[in-house]
């Protein structure tokens, strides 16, 4: 990067200045002035932009420290290198105290020929500035609310949108006390600050301010000075709460009319359940005409079944705990009538799941593939997820060598009520895809390698 570093090299020996521009320039790569004291190094700085500045400490009229105030007065914070022919600890400790962002002997420089030690404090140094820079160019943009904060509450610096959420100019807050410009919140924010700089650690909490949700995180800031700060950064989260919330409130109340229909289905059908039966003590041989009551009232059973389960299914999984995938598979097996078809586990994988579903979600493909696939074996593996942002996620898959699902079916295929068995219920991949949603997983359909269906689970987490 030093082929795009401007620098200016300032020292009242002529010699010095300008052969050390020049090895700055033809030995590492940078665009190099200099300048013989500090009246003509304000002259170049105003004439051309220059990233850091190589200076002298003694020199006739401003010195190099005076010369560093002069250029902050006028440019702002450019990076600052001291030069100096006595290394003393009183010098040293003046330009700390300055705040110079680096100090060195000329001697060193000078027995250097190649002056690589020079090159590579003036490349840190601008790293270091250009870092800063595009930090604060995101701070300031962001509209997350960030501010550093000493231990005492006082408001070192702040950004724009905390300004916003003050209702006071950007200034105004600079020394200001946290609890007393954010009354409704500020004393929760600093008792977490405190906790972070006795304990080094970071925390994560929720507040509210003004009827609004914010997701707080706070830091330790280690700063070149002796004030203990730490930062806090709050996102404004109302709007995903409030979904939150309102789905929440549906859930709750597509259950309870699932729990009303499916009770007020459930009473007529036991009582025409049983009846059935009755009337099936008067046959030898059950006539058709009853056979199809019984399949009807059986599809009927199903039907309330997968209602209740598709109502239930969609609240978002809020403490998924480490569960093995295959272990989850073989739990549910027995319980499929799979007589006939053999299940092969080819992981043993863990990942972070409401145990429950994920055994419903597994049921329900498992009979996809025996009920309608006419499935003889049926395969549950996993492979590397490359379709998430998260790249530690994994995904799995659920495949069969049945007669499979065609391709114009893929788009709806878990719309409710699909079904490719006239004695389906058409609920069962609705269920699939509600679970995986309820997880934050997404799930496909395609053809496997033995030609019938697979479905894959991706963006799930792994423990």
């Amino acid at each position: 990067m030093s082929d795009d570093i401007r620098v200016l090299v300032v020292d009242d020996s002529e010699f010095f200045a300008e052969m050390t521009a020049e090895t700055l320039s033809e030995d590492h790569g940078m665009e190099s002035h200099w300048a013989t004291g500090a009246d003509e190094a304000m002259g170049v700085l105003a004439d051309a932009e220059i990233d850091c500045i190589v200076s002298d400490y003694e020199m006739p009229g401003p010195n190099g420290l005076e010369l560093m105030e002069m250029v902050r007065a006028e440019h702002g914070d450019v990076p600052f290198i001291l030069l100096t022919g006595r290394g003393t600890e009183e010098i040293a400790s003046e330009a700390i105290s300055a705040g110079v962002d680096d100090y060195i002997l000329k001697l060193e420089v000078v027995e250097d020929q190649q002056y690589q030690q020079l090159a590579n404090r003036i490349t840190s140094a601008v790293d270091q500035q250009r870092t800063q820079q595009r930090y604060e160019l995101l701070v300031d943009n962001t509209p997350d609310v960030v501010a550093q904060v000493e231990r005492d509450g006082e408001i070192v610096a702040a950004n724009p949108a905390m300004a916003d959420l003050a209702g006071v100019d950007r200034d105004a807050l600079r020394g200001a006390s946290l609890t007393e410009q954010f009354p409704e919140t500020g004393e929760s924010w600093l008792t977490a600050g405190q906790a972070v700089l006795e304990t080094g650690e970071s925390r994560t909490f929720e507040s509210e301010l003004d009827g609004r949700h914010f997701h707080n995180i706070v830091v330790p800031v280690d700063i070149r000075t002796e004030r203990d700060t730490f930062q806090l950064i709050a996102r404004d989260v109302t709007e995903r709460t409030e979904r939150a919330r309102e789905l929440k409130r549906k859930n709750e109340r597509l259950d309870r009319f699932a729990s009303m229909v499916s009770h007020d289905l459930q009473g007529p059908l036991d009582i025409a359940t049983m009846n059935a039966k009755l009337l099936a003590e008067e046959f030898d041989e059950n006539p058709d005409e009853l056979d199809a009551i019984q399949r009807s009232h059986d599809r009927m059973e199903r039907l309330i079944e997968d209602v209740l389960t598709l109502a239930r299914q969609g609240d978002t999984v809020d403490d998924p705990v480490a569960t093995t995938i295959g272990t989850a598979a073989k739990k549910v097996w027995p319980y499929v009538d799979a007589e006939g078809t053999d299940l092969v586990v080819e992981t043993d994988a863990e990942i972070m799941a409401d145990d429950a579903r994920l055994q419903e979600l597994l049921s329900n493909l498992f009979r996809n593939a025996i009920t309608h696939g006419n499935a003889d074996t049926v395969r549950v593996g996993t492979f590397a997820d490359g379709t998430g942002e998260d790249e530690a996620s994994i995904a799995f898959y659920v495949a069969d060598d049945g007669t499979g699902i065609p391709e114009d079916d893929y788009e709806t295929v878990f719309e409710t009520g699909f079904s490719t068995a006239g004695d389906g219920t058409g609920f069962g991949l609705a269920i699939v895809e509600q679970i995986a949603d309820a997880h934050g997983w997404t799930v496909d359909v395609g053809e496997s390698q033995d030609g019938g269906a697979r479905f894959d689970v991706t963006g799930v987490d792994p423990t």
